[in-house]
């Protein structure tokens, strides 16, 4: 899939899929993407992706077999990474409520 076509799929930001590709999510000659790629790419790499888009660390593999921890990570820090990076204000305010909530359940 090309960029707009994974962000549409996905109904995430054209810009979140762009700096997973900035952080080496792997394309193919064509620049096209695939879903699964792409999807093992954020939960194995979330990491740099976070380090990439300014955000501060934080923990989430216990054991690089079980990259079920990582999945609360890409969440936390598409929200965290919305609230910097959007330029729609209703955007930043709904990501700002669902990223407190979650934290509530911390």
């Amino acid at each position: 899939m090309t960029i707009d076509e994974m962000a549409g799929r996905l109904k995430c930001s054209r810009g979140w899929v762009q700096l997973s590709i900035d952080a080496g999510c792997p394309q193919d000659a064509e620049g096209r993407i695939n879903i699964r790629d792409f999807m093992l790419f954020q939960l194995s790499n979330i990491h740099r992706i976070r380090e990439l888009a300014g955000l501060s660390p934080i923990e989430a593999v216990s054991k690089p077999s079980d990259l079920r921890p990582n999945v609360k990570a890409i969440l936390t820090t598409q929200l965290e990474w919305l609230q910097a990076r959007s330029t729609k204000s209703s955007v930043k305010q709904a990501a700002k409520m669902v990223y407190d909530k979650m934290r509530t359940f911390d």
